[in-house]
């Protein structure tokens, strides 16, 4: 039974399924890609345009009470966390926040469960696409063609880059084999790299035949790999996982790449690691205190640099916005997630949140 007759018909209210209505839900940020599946029905969604301080006194006057969902896009917004702050001016009637993305370290999924609303993300959407960028860093770093680049653009042809490194034959060390870490494996392998891999939880033998991988010790992995990548999530347990203890282990020479979050590692211990030669050169996509970039890193002429788009596409975006919008729907709907990030008890009364003139069952989300 559809779980938004089910809690308003608990209310007292008698219902069919053709009074079931869509929710008010809170868009901040654009969808930029998915539009066509919200061309019908983009009326009846609410787009917020202000600041973070005029949001958060709107939600605390009550001008979004009743609204049932909340669609978050850091991405192209500049609201901030969703912090204590945040979560304490929601409305009661909020019973979920959606995030197109994977990530959720500037989400308080505790402070969110306490107050009975679900967090959903849009993990595995977007992982070939990192793991290409991933690859792009690895070629960039082991073939200098960065430093190549910017001869070739300064007039200076190949003078003064150093003879590269071939990719075959070279292992490469992949901290967190989760999605992203196998679509990598699988690319390494098509290379002709070795691939070994830590977890704190070994996988499945077959899994590790799948994707051609060996499960190593984590010392083993910094001490043995002539490439190091990072693939773990960020949260308090790994901040600053890669210090200057772990480069301290690391082979002389060794690549280190990191598409993850900057805050698993230590900058400044990554930056005396390259002046060292203790890391030939190093491929970020991700900064501790991003947008900032070190200074360090800038002027080094052996790391490759993104500004923080590996996922950058137009097919991960419209992928990850439908998923982001299949979220709240088939919460909703159902009263269960596709990709929840914390769980809670499904008690929201609804019957505040309709909106009159448009059936949510016709609102038909697929992903390609």
């Amino acid at each position: 039974m559809n779980w938004l007759k089910t809690k308003m018909g608990s209310h007292g209210w008698d219902l069919n399924d053709d009074d079931i209505k869509k929710p008010n839900v809170l868009f901040l940020g654009p969808i930029q890609y998915a539009t066509q599946e919200l061309e019908d029905f983009e009326e009846y969604f609410t787009y917020f345009e202000g600041n973070r301080e005029e949001l958060i006194r709107k939600f605390k006057n009550g001008k979004y009470d009743g609204y049932a969902a909340l669609l978050w896009n850091p991405s192209s917004s500049s609201f901030g966390p969703i912090d204590q702050e945040v979560v304490s001016a929601l409305p009661a009637s909020l019973a979920v926040i959606s995030l197109p993305q994977a990530e959720y370290d500037f989400v308080d999924v505790n402070a969110c469960t306490a107050k009975g609303i679900l967090v959903t993300n849009t993990p595995g959407v977007v992982s070939g696409t990192a793991a290409d960028t991933a690859m792009f860093l690895i070629l960039g770093c082991l073939r200098n063609f960065t430093m190549a680049q910017t001869n070739l653009r300064q007039g200076k042809w190949s003078n003064g880059v150093p003879t590269g490194r071939d990719l075959g034959s070279k292992t490469v060390g992949i901290i967190g084999l989760g999605r992203v870490g196998k679509a990598i494996a699988k690319r390494a392998n098509a290379f002709g790299m070795v691939v070994s891999y830590y977890n704190k939880k070994r996988l499945d033998i077959r899994v590790e035949a799948e994707y051609n991988v060996q499960f190593v010790a984590y010392e083993t992995l910094l001490r043995e790999s002539d490439v190091i990548v990072v693939c773990v999530p960020f949260n308090p347990s790994t901040k600053h996982l890669i210090n200057k203890e772990q480069f301290d282990k690391m082979r002389k020479g060794v690549v280190f790449i990191n598409t993850s979050q900057g805050a698993i590692v230590n900058e400044a211990a990554l930056i005396e690691a390259l002046n060292s030669g203790k890391v030939s050169s190093a491929g970020l996509d991700v900064y501790e205190f991003e947008p900032k970039v070190h200074e360090a890193l800038i002027n080094h002429p052996r790391c490759t640099l993104l500004p923080h788009m590996g996922t950058y596409t137009e097919e991960s975006g419209m992928d990850t916005e439908k998923l982001a919008l299949r979220n709240p729907k088939r919460y909703l709907m159902d009263g269960e997630a596709i990709s929840a990030v914390n769980t809670v008890a499904v008690s929201k009364p609804l019957e505040g949140m309709m909106t009159d003139g448009i059936d949510i069952s016709k609102l038909n989300i697929t992903l390609q």
